[in-house]
Parts: C-alpha cells; sequence; structure tokens
C-alpha cells in the first residue's frame, strides 16, 4: 500500500500528458487496475477521449465478430478477431428488473442495449462494465427507440433517441457530463421508428415511418452527428423483410440472402441520398446453402453464415465437448474459410439450461465489432 502511495504522490508531478501516452501503451486489464488506484487515474481512463484513442489504437488489428446469445434476461456476448484465430473473449449482461432486450449494437469499440421499456445501457470497453444512460424527465418526452454513434471529427459518441411525442428528438453527447439536448425542429415527424439502424462514417441510418399517421412515407433517415442534421432517404426499389443493414465498401447497403446467393442494394450517393446500385453475388459451387444461415457482412465485404448445429464430441452418449461453427465467404476471391469456436455451446451456454436449448434460438451477430 505504501509504494501504491508514493507512486501516486510522485505521479502528481509528471505532466498530465505523459501520464496518458504511459496509460495508452499499456494493455486494456491493465488500464483497467489502474483505475482503481486514484480518483486522478480513474478519471483519466473514463473520458471519452482517453477511450477513443484506445479504440483507434486497436483498430487495426483488433476487429472482431461479435456472437451474441441470449438467454431470458441475460446476453451472452463472444467477441472473435476475423484474421487471428479462433480465440474467444467473452463477457456476460444481465438485464435488470427481468426487463426484455429490444435492440442491441457496437459502435467504435462502444456497445448499446435497450430494453423494450426504453431503459438504455453502454458498455465501456475499458472498465469492462455496463452503465445506464441518463434517464429523460416527464417534460422531454418518452422514448420511441434510441440509437448509438461515432462522430470521427469530434471523437464523439452520440446517442439518438426518436420520442414518442410530435416533433421531439433526444441527443446525449457521451462525456463528462452527460444530459439531454432536445431538438423541436430542423426534422420530419417520425410516426413510427424500426429497429433496422447502423452508423457509417459519421451518420447514423434508421428506418421508420415518417409523417402523419394517413400519410406517412416509409424510408430510411439519415443523422449527421457532426451537424446534426436530417435527410429523408427513399428506399430501393426493391425492398422486402429479412435484410441486414451493413457497411459495404464503407457506404450502408441492404444485404439478404437468395436462392442463389447474395444481393446488396448500396447507397451511391451520400449528398443527394437518392441512388442506389445493386449487385447480385452468387454462391461457390461448393456451398451447400441448406446447411448455413446468413447473418450479415464483415467490414471487409466477406458475407457470414453460421450452422444451424452445433458440432458435438461425444462418447458413449456423453457429450464432452461442442463447437459452433462460422463461415466466412468472400465474393470477390470466390473462397470460402471455416473458423470452429470451441467450447461456446456447452461450457457457456447449455451449462445454465441443458434441456430443450435451442442454440440458434435468439442468437444474433454483429459482423463490426471493435475489442479492446
Amino acid at each position: 500500500m505504501r509504494k501504491i502511495q508514493r507512486t501516486i504522490q510522485s505521479s502528481e508531478h509528471i505532466p498530465l500528458d505523459l501520464i496518458i501516452e504511459i496509460f495508452l501503451r499499456l494493455p486494456a486489464i491493465s488500464i483497467v487496475r489502474l483505475s482503481s488506484v486514484s480518483r486522478l487515474w480513474y478519471s483519466i481512463t473514463t473520458t471519452p477521449g482517453f477511450i477513443n484513442s484506445v479504440v483507434t489504437r486497436s483498430m487495426s488489428s483488433r476487429h472482431c465478430v461479435m456472437l451474441i446469445f441470449r438467454k431470458k434476461d441475460k446476453l451472452f456476448f463472444f467477441a472473435s478477431p476475423l484474421h487471428t484465430g479462433p480465440k474467444v473473449e467473452s463477457f456476460q449482461f444481465t438485464i435488470p428488473n427481468n426487463d426484455n432486450i429490444r435492440r442491441y449494437e457496437s459502435v467504435h469499440g462502444l456497445i448499446y442495449v435497450e430494453t423494450f421499456r426504453h431503459v438504455m445501457f453502454i458498455r465501456n470497453p475499458i472498465m469492462k462494465s455496463f452503465f445506464t444512460l441518463p434517464k429523460l424527465d416527464c417534460n422531454q418526452g418518452r422514448p420511441q427507440a434510441g440509437f448509438l454513434g461515432y462522430d470521427p471529427i469530434n471523437g464523439r459518441h452520440k446517442v439518438l433517441c426518436i420520442l414518442m411525442e410530435e416533433n421531439k428528438i433526444g441527443i446525449l453527447t457521451l462525456g463528462a457530463q452527460e444530459s439531454w439536448r432536445i431538438l423541436t425542429r430542423g426534422f420530419p415527424s417520425h410516426y413510427y421508428v424500426t429497429g433496422c439502424a447502423r452508423c457509417i462514417d459519421g451518420v447514423i441510418y434508421y428506418e421508420g415511418s415518417f409523417g402523419c399517421a394517413l400519410g406517412s412515407v416509409r424510408g430510411i433517415m439519415s443523422f449527421d452527428l457532426k451537424s446534426e442534421k436530417f435527410n429523408l432517404i427513399k428506399h430501393p426499389k426493391k425492398y422486402h423483410k429479412g435484410i441486414f443493414w451493413e457497411s459495404f465498401e464503407g457506404r450502408l447497403a441492404l444485404v439478404s440472402s437468395t436462392p442463389s446467393g447474395v444481393e446488396l442494394w448500396i447507397l451511391e450517393d451520400g449528398e443527394n441520398h437518392n441512388q442506389w446500385i445493386y449487385k447480385h453475388f452468387p454462391s461457390p459451387h461448393d456451398f451447400k446453402k441448406k446447411k448455413w444461415k446468413f447473418m450479415g457482412v464483415t467490414e471487409t465485404g466477406e458475407f457470414i453464415y453460421t450452422s444451424y448445429r452445433a458440432f458435438k464430441l461425444m462418447i458413449l452418449d456423453r457429450v464432452l465437448y461442442e463447437w459452433f461453427c462460422i463461415m466466412y465467404v468472400d465474393p470477390k476471391r470466390s473462397s470460402m474459410r471455416e473458423v470452429m469456436y470451441g467450447g461456446i455451446t456447452e461450457d457457456d451456454i447449455r451449462r445454465l439450461d441443458k434441456v430443450g436449448y435451442d442454440l440458434m434460438k435468439e442468437f444474433t451477430l454483429i459482423s463490426y465489432h471493435i475489442e479492446i
């Protein structure tokens, strides 16, 4: 204890910029430990600027696919790097008050979780914990849906909250003093907002019906996180349910699986928001789609498929070990690669309720996540 106290006292004579630079060179687990040493070190390691610096440092080598298994009020997260083998980093989150989960997403290193009661949580990647976002008071409005975004120019995360009251939208900038700002103009009325959304290069895109109840128009709204301006985008001509919202070559893409392969509608004109490009990639000849389920697209353009079943190692009718498999299909090279995730199903999921639990039930996948 005396050694720690001497270290804290000596750090008071070190310039703050140098302390931050030293912390940035440490692994995440060391940063977590240091944050509990003193109030000064805690305040340094929990600021959005510090977190963004750690995320930026990690982006080049820590791109992950996030597997999410849901069991009642619990979420089980498994993040695995795309190109460094099947090693899995995992954590879990229990929703308070037995609430149900409405949606979740990963944006520039932070994970956003929203419940059906519209309680919003953020996972801090440095502290390895979730924290609850401040609630809107009665005068501000009632939440309809929330979306997390990241402004790369100012290095800030923002939460956009669509309110049920007409012509009201809340904006929360994550930082030391977090409070909601309410917008009442500069956007069309939001009659209904779905859960489809994606943040790409500082712009949040989300789906909904806009206008009054009798004259609403279904479309896609874009929100620029820097300028805080809204633009309404028309859906592509060919549109149907069961699509994935992805970033494809740095642009918004609506992606769906077809019997012959994968089709994409890509937003071409980022300023006018009126032009879409259609692309279709056929499945490789030796790919058997009946055994796989399409789950999205990685940032590098690979199509992601998961197996409909787990792979078991059994001896005398006893399951000793299980694997979960993901297939990555590169449409440009017509190549495929499989990644086996050992131990996820039996060791981490099924031990909670081994009787009658379906591995693929309420399973989702985040195709682009940065693990710190």
